[in-house]
C-alpha cells in the first residue's frame, strides 16, 4: 500500500550552517537511521540552503540563523511560502529572544544553541520531530485521494488561464504532482481533449506541456492506448523514492482531464492493452514491451544509474547490481536503449548538469562534482562540445 512505502522513504534533512565543521559534525555524529532520516545536502549560506531546498524538497530543514547572502529568518520565510508543511530546526550560536520571537512567528519546530547541544538533546529533538511526520503520513494516506487532491487542479489552472509560468516553477510543480501520483495505489486515466474552440492559443511553456510523461521507477509504466490517452499503472508497493523528472513534450490540445479509473487489483489485464513501454524517466525505451523480457534489468540499470551520475559509474558495478553478466548486461543493454552505456551515461551526466545550471546557482565546480567529473576545467570544456556554449552562457541563456 502507499502507506507502507511513504512509512518507507527516509525523511529528507538539509543542513545549513556557514560554519562547516557545525555541518559536518552534525552529519557525521548524529545517528539519522535510528530516526529514519538522511541527509540529502547540506550548505555553506542561505542562497545555496533554498537551491538545495528546490532541489531536494525536504521534509526537515536544519539551518543556522546568522549567515552571508540570506540569514535563515528570511530562508525559513520563503520555505514557508513554498512548502508549508515543511520542519525548521533554527540553530543559533547564542540564545537571542528576538530571533527566537521571530521564529516562532514563522512557525519554526524548535531552537537549539549550538554551545549547549549534545547527543541526547539532538536525539530527543529528532525523534519527536520524526513522529510529527510519521504521524501526518499516516493521516493524509488513510484520506480518500479526492480529499487531499488539490494537485489535480495545478494544470487545469494553467491550462485555464492565460499567464506566463516560469520553466522552473513549472518544473518543480510537475514533479511535485508526479511525486504525488507515484504514492497513490490507483490507476490514473489522463485524457487530453480538443477545446470547444477549434482555435488553439499560445500559452509559452504551457503549450510544450504534455502528451507524455517520465516514468518515475521500474513498477511505474506509461502506458498509451490512442491519440490523446494514456493509463498509468502505479505500484507504489514496489516504488522506491528517486529523484524524479518530468518530460515536457508538445500539448496538441488544450482542455484537460483528470479523473481516477480505481484501486489496481490486477494490473496485468492493462498490459494486453499496451502497444509499447513509451518513456523511462526521458530515455525512450526502443522494443516493445510484450517483448521486451529484459525490461526490469534495464529499468532497474537505468534507475542506478540516474542515482549514481556522480560516482565513476562501470559496466561490471551496474551489471553486478542488477544481477547478470558484465557482457550479457552491455549486450541486453544496447538492444533497449539503442545506445552503449559509455553514451547513455554522457547523456544522462549533459542532462543532470543542464538541469543544475537551470535550477540552482550552483558553481560550475559543484555541479561537476555532482555528475561525477572531478576536473572543473574539463567540464567546462566537456559541456561546451557537447551545447556549444560554455556552462555560464547556457545558465544566463536560460534566465
Amino acid at each position: 500500500m502507499a502507506e507502507n512505502r511513504i512509512d518507507n522513504e527516509p525523511i529528507r534533512v538539509l543542513i545549513i550552517d556557514d560554519e562547516q565543521l557545525v555541518r559536518k559534525g552534525l552529519m557525521m555524529t548524529v545517528d539519522w537511521n535510528k530516526h529514519q532520516m538522511a541527509v540529502v545536502a547540506d550548505a555553506a549560506n542561505g542562497s545555496l540552503g533554498w537551491d538545495a531546498f528546490l532541489l531536494h524538497r525536504p521534509h526537515v530543514v536544519i539551518t543556522d540563523i546568522v549567515m552571508p547572502e540570506m540569514d535563515g529568518i528570511e530562508l525559513a520565510q520563503k520555505i514557508r511560502k513554498e512548502q508549508p508543511d515543511t520542519i525548521i530546526l533554527f540553530l543559533s550560536c547564542h540564545r537571542d529572544f528576538a530571533y527566537a520571537q521571530q521564529g516562532i512567528q514563522i512557525g519554526i519546530s524548535d531552537y537549539i544553541v549550538k554551545t549547549s547541544l549534545d547527543d541526547d538533546q539532538m536525539d530527543e529533538c529528532l525523534a519527536k520531530i520524526s513522529g510529527e511526520i510519521r504521524e501526518k503520513q499516516r493521516k493524509a494516506a488513510m484520506k480518500p485521494v479526492s480529499a487531499s487532491r488539490e494537485e489535480d487542479t495545478i494544470l487545469q489552472q494553467w491550462l485555464a488561464e492565460n499567464k506566463p509560468v516560469a520553466e522552473t516553477e513549472l518544473h518543480l510543480r510537475l514533479q511535485h504532482i508526479w511525486k504525488w501520483m507515484t504514492e497513490q495505489s490507483y490507476i490514473f486515466h489522463l485524457y487530453v481533449g480538443t477545446p470547444e474552440s477549434g482555435e488553439e492559443q499560445e500559452r509559452g511553456p504551457l503549450r510544450e506541456w504534455m502528451h507524455s510523461v517520465a516514468l518515475a521507477g521500474p513498477n511505474m509504466q506509461l502506458l498509451t492506448a490512442g491519440e490523446d490517452e494514456a493509463f498509468l499503472v502505479c505500484r507504489s508497493e514496489h516504488l522506491e523514492y528517486c529523484d524524479l523528472e518530468l518530460t515536457c513534450l508538445k500539448l496538441k490540445h488544450h482542455s484537460f482531464a483528470w479523473r481516477q479509473a480505481g484501486p489496481v487489483t490486477d494490473s496485468g489485464k492493462w498490459l494486453e492493452t499496451v502497444r509499447r513501454l513509451h518513456r523511462y524517466r526521458g530515455i525512450e525505451l526502443k522494443y516493445e514491451l510484450q517483448g521486451g523480457i529484459h525490461k526490469e534489468e534495464i529499468l532497474h540499470a537505468v534507475d542506478y544509474i540516474d542515482q549514481h551520475l556522480h560516482m565513476d559509474l562501470r559496466a561490471a558495478d551496474i551489471a553486478s547490481k542488477i544481477g547478470v553478466s558484465r557482457s550479457y548486461f552491455s549486450t541486453i543493454f544496447k538492444e533497449a536503449t539503442g545506445s552503449s552505456l559509455i553514451s547513455f551515461i554522457s547523456d544522462r551526466k549533459l542532462e543532470r548538469a543542464k538541469e543544475l545550471l537551470k535550477v540552482t546557482s550552483f558553481r560550475s565546480e559543484e555541479i561537476a562534482e555532482k555528475v561525477g567529473i572531478a576536473d572543473a576545467k574539463y567540464f567546462s570544456k566537456w559541456f561546451k562540445k557537447c551545447v556549444s556554449l560554455t556552462p555560464g552562457q547556457f545558465r544566463n541563456q536560460t534566465k
